[in-house]
């Protein structure tokens, strides 16, 4: 035999067979408090120095946007501890449903980001600081039976379907603190970042 040979093989199907080959990527969510509701100016100091009745905005979005892809805020929780979401904690959104009555969702499941604001809330008055944990899902922007389609969910109920196609992100924000009134203004937290796979 040849020091160097060359084997070929072939063979012919009987049906032809199409199939979908769908792509996989790692996205950066960031979410950060903004100055106002244009959602232009965000802002970086730690902690986020609020008065009381004041509106903090919000903003969820990957690093690289994909007109292909919708981002819904599932649930949005306040705590006084970043490591505990459970036992004291208050929601502004919670499945997808209001919580809060100053809660206002700019968007949220029908393009590539979350924008939302809320009043500094009476939680505060009783904690030295408090942290914000939203939930979101990312789902394909033409699948209606996604977890960004169905809105508020009063039930926990959610098909394999969805279950298989959709992409889930926690992401922690804060701490914000109550501003003392007889302190000068103090600033605002950096943007806190997570990495999933879509």
């Amino acid at each position: 035999m040849e020091q160097d040979a060359t084997a070929q093989i072939m063979y012919v199907a009987r049906e032809r067979v199409e199939g979908n080959i769908t792509g996989s990527g790692r996205f950066n969510v960031t979410m950060a408090f903004y100055t106002s509701g244009s959602f232009q100016y965000p802002v970086y100091d730690s902690p986020y120095v609020v008065s009381p009745g004041q509106y903090l905005y919000v903003q969820v979005r990957p690093r690289r946007t994909d007109s292909s892809l919708v981002l819904f805020l599932d649930t949005c929780v306040a705590s006084p501890s970043p490591h505990d979401f459970h036992t004291r904690t208050y929601d502004l959104v919670r499945n997808g449903c209001k919580r809060d009555s100053s809660y206002y969702e700019y968007s949220s499941g029908s393009r590539e980001v979350a924008q939302f604001r809320f009043q500094a809330f009476a939680f505060l008055r009783s904690h030295a600081e408090v942290y914000l944990q939203c939930k979101v899902a990312i789902c394909r922007a033409n699948d209606y039976s996604s977890r960004c389609s169905q809105g508020c969910r009063t039930r926990k109920a959610r098909s394999l379907r969805s279950a298989a196609n959709d992409e889930a992100a926690t992401i922690l924000l804060g701490p914000i603190q109550l501003r003392d009134p007889k302190k000068p203004e103090e600033g605002f937290p950096e943007e806190s970042v997570v990495q999933m796979e879509v």
